[in-house]
């Protein structure tokens, strides 16, 4: 079990030996214990007491000295049915999903009409919309826009797929009124 000397502190990210008043590595600050040129630190270790109650905060002050990897933060998964979902995207509003549906540039974006909650749902009943990055971050969180298409895909709903009852089931609100 490797202990280092009391006198070794962290300062910018590379130990500092406060005895020496000079960085070192630890391969130096282990050659200082082992030539017992830190008094100190030999007879506080003697004392048996002493050493038993610092032996860990020791341990921890070394340990935090030497470099850990960083952790690669992980994306979350998606499920294999949003994946699918995700992919076989299609739009009731166009048959062209290629090009920016408002100005017709090459898309970026398929823009979900029904957003948060509901996204999967406007997936699932393709209320999808394909936008360039420029249309798309304009128009993504202006609420005359979206509340437009709300109430295209309700009344798109109404006529093809079922009655209002069963859009708000789904979607739990009503944007025609």
């Amino acid at each position: 079990m490797n202990n280092y000397c009391i006198h070794l502190k962290k300062r910018k990210n590379k130990p500092f030996c406060k005895l020496l008043d000079k960085e070192i590595t630890l391969s130096e600050c282990n050659s200082i214990n082992a030539e017992n040129k830190c008094r100190e630190y030999k007879t506080k270790k003697e004392d048996n007491s002493f050493y038993k109650s610092n032996n860990n905060q020791i341990n921890k002050n070394a340990q935090s000295l030497t470099k850990k990897p960083v952790k690669k933060a992980k994306m979350h998964n998606k499920s294999k049915k949003l994946t699918k979902l995700e992919r076989n995207r299609a739009s009731v509003f166009t048959s062209d999903l290629e090009h920016c549906y408002l100005c017709g540039k090459n898309k970026n974006d398929l823009h979900e009409i029904f957003g948060g909650r509901n996204r999967i749902n406007s997936i699932k009943y393709n209320f999808v919309l394909p936008l360039c990055r420029e249309c798309h971050s304009l128009n993504q969180n202006n609420l005359f826009f979206n509340d437009y298409w709300h109430k295209q895909g309700q009344i798109y709903w109404e006529e093809n797929i079922g009655a209002r009852e069963e859009f708000i089931e789904v979607f739990r609100r009503n944007y025609l009124e």
